[in-house]
């Protein structure tokens, strides 16, 4: 787990500013950097059955007991492992049970950021903040690297398993609704439309790469027969039509205003007069907590360093809809998900 300093520790550190506040981050950057190795041995996987021995575990993975054994510790100090006082044999805490291992949990997540997301910004994060934009974006690089495609969305659906469940109560969807998600990928939020409303048929607009997670996605969920996937460019290929709820789920940070603009009137189109849409993303202008504001703040400079874009503010993404022709109705943040906000739009009259 992140590194949470003790009262006096903050006190020392962060209020009195007699210790090095720094510190903090170079211990967070070596956490991220272990546990992704951590990830990519599949230590964890190797503990899921019992507490195992470091010899045992080091056969399991590979690894030569002596230079496992420091990562193991670390791992311990973090919160990721326990080691028995008894026998000194490692075991997964609860933490990695439901966060790392568990199918709802963000290991894939972490993954994708440890082997794709990382390394691109390492490469292309100075570039980026000296000309405004980077050498070529993380989807354009996807493109050129297909085989990480599937690790991509794999890690999307990961992070949207957390907060799906949460999101879909706050839609307001008929029970018989049609529902069409732009740019939906992974299709994790189509399906839990569809797990909550037995007659909701919806249909995961994206891109070709994202076909074959969105449908193991619905296919795993028991609702194959009521999700399909259309590949297309949402930009220019046709939507179709008499949708009665769109989603629109962390895509506005790809494109800048005039670029929104035209695709929220590609959306509306494809809505009946009384239709929905629901525009979920990092907006700046939201957070109000130092967690959400941190990390809006990051996923803006991500934004910048991967696609050449930024967390866009909620007030202008509002005007942007309005321009477009819908009327803004409501606004809802999430605990689970901070920084994470929810757009409530519909055709205005």
């Amino acid at each position: 787990m992140p590194v949470v300093p003790n009262a006096v520790e903050r006190l020392v550190m962060l209020r009195l500013n007699r210790a090095p506040g720094p510190v903090l981050d170079l211990v967070g950057g070596a956490a991220e950097r272990a546990l992704g190795l951590a990830l990519e041995l599949d230590l964890f996987a190797a503990l899921e059955a019992s507490p195992t021995s470091l010899e045992t575990l080091a056969a399991r993975v590979d690894c030569d007991p002596a230079g496992l054994e420091p990562l193991c510790e670390f791992l311990v100090a973090l919160g990721y492992l326990r080691r028995e006082a008894d026998n000194g044999r490692y075991a997964n805490t609860r933490l990695t049970e439901k966060w790392l291992l568990d199918a709802d949990g963000v290991g894939a997540w972490l993954g994708f950021w440890n082997e794709v997301v990382f390394p691109f910004w390492e490469d292309n994060a100075r570039t980026a903040i000296e000309t405004g934009a980077p050498r070529q974006t993380l989807y354009e690089w996807l493109d050129e690297h297909p085989e990480q495609w599937r690790l991509a969305h794999e890690g999307f659906r990961a992070a949207a398993n957390v907060l799906a469940p949460t999101v879909v109560e706050k839609l307001d969807v008929p029970g018989d609704a049609r529902v069409i998600d732009v740019g939906g990928g992974h299709g994790r939020y189509a399906v839990a439309l569809a797990e909550r409303h037995a007659g909701v048929r919806a249909t995961v607009f994206d891109a070709g790469p994202a076909r074959e997670v969105a449908l193991e996605t619905a296919r795993e969920s028991g609702v194959s027969d009521r999700i399909s996937f259309v590949a297309g460019d949402y930009t220019v290929d046709s939507l179709g039509e008499n949708y009665d709820v769109a989603l629109l789920f962390n895509v506005v940070h790809a494109h800048d205003g005039p670029e929104n603009v035209a695709l929220f009137e590609r959306i509306r189109d494809a809505l009946t007069p009384d239709g929905r849409l629901y525009v979920l993303d990092q907006f700046d202008g939201t957070a109000r907590t130092a967690l959400s504001r941190a990390t809006v703040g990051f996923v803006g400079l991500t934004y910048l360093v991967t696609l050449g874009q930024r967390a866009h503010d909620v007030t202008d993404v509002a005007a942007w809809l309005t321009e477009a022709g819908f009327e803004v109705r409501d606004r809802h943040s999430f605990l689970t998900a901070p920084g994470v906000s929810l757009l409530v739009a519909s055709p205005a009259n």
